[in-house]
């Protein structure tokens, strides 16, 4: 789709979803049709606001895991959890680690977890084409729209069908995987919008589904699931972000999650400049509109720009203040322990 189509399709949707299209769904899941409101009330762990850090996926194995966390205690700066980002599994959401990245995982959350460090795993709704479970999958029909594929950032991939209870089993029995070594929860990105270039409309094995209706399935159901294994479970999510979709205008903020499972919200990716700071806080503020209770944002921004940091030292020191006033304080990658 090219970017213009985009711009008009997404507009529409905006405005007319869920209170059109939604209107005429019943899904046989409960969690999924009801509003955030009246869901069910799910007290959260104290972890959701300790200091989170992560390594982008370029960069992040089991031992630059080891030394991320190590260069914090050196600094004295405690560590709350850790978010283990994308490609740490042989296939996008095949749930089998890479052993040549992660040869002992499994020992990897366990050590962390004796140092009082939750871990949490880098996921979305999205198989991949290429991911050794995406053809059993296609063949089983556990995909949206016959396992149409979509564009996105790692490539070509398919939706898992969450009004399939054959496909949700077995989706549960891959997230079983890492789930049972012990992990904490998931980093839920979002690929959800994505849903809107399932044209004409999107549908499961029980016919229509609004992009509203798939996010509250895809949060709720990595957020529910996992908590009934690990009650202490948290995913982190985006609660709104913005999209810049028309140059020269203000970005149209989106509610991403549902905010009975948003209790530990990044508010998406910003540039490493004061720019993305604004970004952020106005993500930040709107989020606290919408009632969602826990949020933070990339201190000093999740792109890189120019020198060694790829941002100033003074930026570093305006967001990391920000940080430390926002529910979640979050930090990326070794930028923060160069500039201390």
């Amino acid at each position: 789709m090219n970017r213009t189509c985009w711009q008009l399709v997404a507009t529409v949707l905006m405005l007319i979803t869920p209170s059109v299209i939604g209107t005429s769904l019943h899904l046989p899941q409960p969690l999924w049709d009801i509003p955030s409101s009246t869901a069910p009330s799910a007290l959260y762990p104290e972890w959701a606001h300790s200091h989170w850090v992560w390594l982008s996926s370029d960069q992040s194995t089991e031992a630059s895991v080891r030394d991320f966390v190590k260069g914090f205690q050196d600094h004295n700066i405690t560590v709350g959890a850790i978010d283990i980002d994308s490609k740490w599994s042989t296939g996008i959401n095949n749930f089998i680690w890479d052993p040549k990245k992660f040869p002992t995982a499994k020992q990897l959350i366990a050590d962390m977890h004796k140092m009082d460090i939750r871990v949490i795993l880098w996921t979305t709704s999205m198989i991949n084409n290429d991911s050794p479970n995406y053809i059993e999958g296609k063949n089983k029909s556990y995909y949206l729209n016959d396992g149409k594929q979509i564009h996105w950032w790692h490539g070509h991939g398919s939706f898992i069908d969450y009004s399939n209870k054959d496909a949700l089993d077995w989706w549960h029995k891959q997230m079983d995987k890492v789930i049972d070594m012990g992990i904490d929860g998931w980093k839920c990105d979002g690929t959800d919008p994505f849903v809107f270039e399932l044209l004409p409309y999107a549908y499961g094995k029980h016919g229509y589904i609004s992009q509203r209706q798939y996010a509250n399935s895809y949060y709720r159901d990595f957020f529910y699931y996992t908590r009934s294994k690990n009650p202490d479970a948290l995913i982190m999510a985006r609660p709104v972000d913005g999209f810049d979709i028309y140059k020269d205008f203000e970005p149209i903020y989106w509610d991403f999650a549902p905010r009975d499972v948003v209790f530990s919200g990044w508010v998406g990716d910003d540039d490493p400049d004061f720019e993305g700071l604004r970004s952020a806080l106005i993500s930040i503020f709107r989020s606290a509109w919408a009632n969602y209770v826990n949020f933070g944002s990339d201190i000093g921004g999740y792109r890189t720009g120019p020198g060694k940091l790829g941002r100033t030292k003074e930026l570093f020191i305006r967001w990391a203040q920000l940080g430390a006033m926002t529910p979640l304080m979050e930090v990326l990658e070794n930028y923060f322990l160069h500039a201390c």
